[in-house]
């Protein structure tokens, strides 16, 4: 049994934890550590934790702590990650990786050095639609050849702020970020693990005069060509809600066209309707107990599953290429860009699935 100890206590922390409960032993969170007593007492009493800590260097020194769950503000991840690594911790570590590259990087060569697993909890990998459109499109027998595709998501949050203890989220200054990196990164993982390795991006950004906040992006579209060849349109916003057909992925190919959204996957004919409905994956376990799940697995037998901590460093440098790319109005070339953390060019992941 994998012994981790959760580090903060708020929303992703607790989902932590009560993912860790549908795995029915596979893993135990053996510590929850946050440094606001008062939410921690209350947060460990209503998921039966007995441990608790509100400094984490005292999990890093434990030694029958085999791993820790880094639920922390993002810029705390590179630095808490790298005191783990180096006090001998496999390291889970929520979305995104880091701050930057450089940070990223910093955290797989600790991992690396210290003979540790780093994995990424990146949940919109492992839901029941990545899984399947991933499957549908790599097999083609009802798509065919995938020729482009689009993906659009994004929510109506024109002041686009978070309450409470999360408010931090959407503010730089306290290590927060706009949605590019806070929900793109989402996207740009799930675009990765189901069409494979993007290649290039050319992104811009623009905001309606309704949108409230002058210090972080609005509306983001880019362009991304993928090792095959083909290109994927996307438009991640935080002014417009997106949500049925209207959202998620159209994928156009040489026998069909597919349009996912929600749990479905519809086939689309010649003539514009739906001929067949595509039954999503069926999985009993959340996303997030998914990824624990997969943590653990690596950790075991050493076979990295689809979100380990190299893969993500190229979902983390394609929203950084993004961001460059917003600011000259030209493309970035993520091979070129990041040689040293890039595929050979064949778009395959060792993703264990």
């Amino acid at each position: 049994m994998l012994r981790l100890a959760i580090i903060g206590a708020g929303w992703a922390g607790v989902r932590h934890a009560r993912a860790v409960k549908e795995l029915e032993g596979e893993v135990a969170v053996c510590s929850i550590v946050d440094t606001d007593e008062g939410h921690l007492a209350k947060q460990a009493d209503e998921l039966g934790i007995a441990e608790t800590a509100t400094d984490y260097q005292d999990v890093l020194e434990d030694p029958s702590v085999d791993a820790v769950s880094i639920c922390l503000p993002h810029a705390l991840h590179c630095p808490v990650a790298v005191e783990a690594a180096q006090a001998g911790k496999h390291v889970l570590c929520e979305k995104p990786l880091a701050m930057t590259v450089e940070e990223g990087r910093e955290m797989v060569r600790a991992a690396r050095e210290n003979g540790v697993k780093l994995y990424v909890a990146e949940s919109a990998v492992y839901a029941p639609l990545p899984r399947t459109l991933r499957r549908e499109v790599r097999a083609g027998e009802r798509l065919g050849r995938m020729t482009a595709a689009v993906c659009a998501t994004g929510f109506r949050g024109l002041d686009y702020g978070y309450p409470g203890r999360r408010s931090w989220l959407s503010e730089p200054d306290r290590g927060g970020s706009g949605t590019w990196l806070l929900h793109g990164i989402h996207t740009v993982a799930q675009i990765r693990y189901i069409f494979g390795e993007i290649v290039s991006i050319m992104a811009t950004e623009h905001k309606t005069d309704a949108f409230l906040r002058e210090d972080v992006e609005g509306t983001v579209c880019a362009l991304m060509r993928l090792a095959n060849g083909c290109a994927v349109h996307l438009i991640q916003t935080p002014e417009t809600r997106i949500r049925g057909p209207a959202g998620g992925y159209v994928v156009y190919g040489t026998r069909a066209t597919m349009r996912a959204y929600d749990e479905r996957v519809e086939v689309i004919g010649d003539d514009g309707t739906v001929t067949e409905v595509v039954e999503c994956t069926v999985q009993h376990l959340s996303s997030f107990a998914e990824e624990i799940r997969a943590f653990a697995d690596y950790i075991r037998t050493g076979v990295p599953g689809p979100t380990t901590g190299e893969s993500e460093l190229r979902s983390l440098a394609v929203v950084e290429a993004g961001y460059e790319s917003m600011s000259t109005g030209g493309p970035v070339n993520l091979e070129q860009r990041y040689p040293d953390i890039w595929l050979d060019g064949s778009g395959e992941l060792g993703d264990g699935s």
